[in-house]
């Protein structure tokens, strides 16, 4: 009996597909694909390399299917703009995911939720209270206490000759960061509790954002293939880890503490009332902390991966660094825009290594046309933010990490620039970009600056790829060993 209903669930997702295609005669081309599974025998361990691959040979607007479901990908800086500018509206809006409807409560948060009045709301919020440049600078001192404490254990394993796990460092700075801004905790390193319940408490909180992210990057069988949660693993993953979280946050939003900055809980339950209140605080909660805290930390880590293979590129950003601040201080806010190549350096890590190597996909509730092509109803529209950023036609020796290539344009992150994207674009842009940007910018500049950097094995045998996940992770973390390049009472 229950294969006779997941047949007839078969049955009826193609008549669906078939249906929802009658009548578009021009879509994007794209390669054959098999009955029933559609493209997915094309898609190997890394999606984003895949499909940037067959975009190479399809074309920069490629039409694929996974399972039942219609699939658009969309590879260069032109076909960004048609989906992301000239037809954001009708793109703005978010497919049906398994893990994300558990994990974001029903897809409440601003990253999963349907383009409708809840989204309006919280893209509000974030751009009117949460993330105003005068917020962000409030949050500033917070960053640079964090990079105090990361400074003076950097500057203890070079006293013992030890070789730091630089991807714990980072994720422990993030992390902190975050929960401070968020939820007014400290987790790790200086200043968090010692006591047995507390550690346990940040063990338990790694463990269930480690499971989030396994989970919400894992391939969901349901979410192509209408009537498989019976046999798909996520679907019993992504409840167990949604419960997990939601135990957690519920004990920590029931602790009232003094805050030293203003209380994000108290402004997101202001924007919204009714029954569901809590749910939708908890999301944005849960949104705010993944985007604030494990891509920051993993472009930084990127970066220092890619410097540590070009010496020359390290040594030309601290020269402008220590011209510009001098030995006696950290970097501070006030001297980023002073720092040309420092920030042709960030671009160029957010070129080669985005925050996710394909944005959260788009879907649009209505057949489109776009570029001459038709786009049927409920497609879902991956941006490869990867292959823009390595496209040939585009970049000069794509591959190669040079930050000069910035040098004297206009480019910026902001999202104007379709050659650029690591934080998105239009109305479904990142809403924490001037916080993470920030994070990025100061983490980098002041580990720069602050120490000599040096590989603890052969570079030359490191591995610069990624792992499956949705955040663009580094597949082999690197170890590094830190020289204190400053005197000792600018730490």
């Amino acid at each position: 009996a229950t294969l006779t209903i997941a047949l007839v669930a078969a049955v009826i997702a193609w008549w669906a597909i078939a249906k929802s295609r009658y009548g578009l005669k021009n879509l994007p081309p794209g390669p054959r694909g098999l009955p029933i599974i559609g493209h997915f025998h094309l898609i190997g361990r890394l999606p984003h390399v895949s499909l940037q691959q067959l975009s190479a040979k399809f074309g920069p607007l490629m039409s694929l299917r996974f399972g039942f479901v219609p699939v658009v990908v969309v590879s260069s800086p032109a076909m960004a703009r048609e989906i992301l500018k000239t037809h954001d509206t009708a793109f703005a809006d978010r497919p049906y995911k398994i893990a994300a409807n558990f994990i974001f409560y029903g897809q409440r948060s601003i990253s999963w939720s349907s383009y409708g009045d809840h989204f309006k709301k919280a893209r509000k919020l974030c751009a009117t209270e949460l993330f105003t440049a005068r917020r962000v600078t409030s949050f500033t001192h917070v960053i640079r206490d964090e990079l105090w404490k990361l400074s003076g254990e950097l500057r203890a394993a070079s006293a013992s000759g030890e070789v730091v796990k630089l991807r714990r460092h980072l994720r422990g700075l993030s992390f902190n960061l975050m929960t401070r801004i968020l939820m007014k905790k400290v987790y790790f390193g200086p200043g968090a509790s010692t006591d047995e319940s507390a550690l346990q408490e940040a063990k338990e909180f790694v463990n269930i954002i480690d499971s989030v992210l396994t989970v919400g990057g894992a391939f969901a069988i349901t979410d192509f293939f209408p009537g498989t949660k019976w046999i798909d693993w996520t679907v019993p993953a992504a409840k167990a880890a949604s419960d997990k979280l939601n135990s957690f946050l519920t004990k920590v939003l029931d602790e009232q503490r003094p805050g030293e900055v203003p209380d994000f809980v108290a402004l997101t339950k202001s924007y919204f009332d009714g029954p569901d209140q809590m749910k939708y605080t908890k999301a944005l909660l849960v949104d705010m902390f993944l985007g604030g805290s494990e891509t920051s930390s993993t472009v930084v880590e990127w970066a220092m991966a890619e410097l540590l293979h070009y010496p020359k590129v390290i040594a030309k950003a601290q020269e402008e660094l220590e011209r510009v601040v001098g030995r006696e201080r950290m970097i501070e806010e006030s001297d980023l825009p002073k720092l040309e190549y420092f920030s042709a350096l960030v671009k160029e890590v957010f070129r080669l290594h985005p925050p996710l190597t394909m944005m959260v996909p788009h879907t649009t509730a209505q057949n489109q046309k776009v570029a001459g092509y038709d786009i049927a109803k409920n497609s879902m529209i991956f941006v490869n933010v990867f292959a823009i950023g390595r496209d040939p036609s585009v970049w000069s020796n794509p591959l190669e990490f040079n930050p000069d290539r910035f040098m004297g344009t206009s480019f910026n992150v902001h999202g104007h620039d379709f050659e650029l994207l690591p934080f998105g674009s239009g109305k479904r842009g990142c809403p924490g970009l001037p916080l993470g940007l920030r994070n990025v910018q100061l983490v980098l500049s002041n580990l720069l600056h602050g120490f000599d950097w040096s590989y603890a094995g052969d570079i030359e045998k490191h591995q610069m790829t990624e792992a499956m996940a949705v955040v663009n992770f580094m597949e082999h973390p690197i170890n590094v060993r830190a020289s204190p390049r400053l005197d000792d009472a600018t730490y």
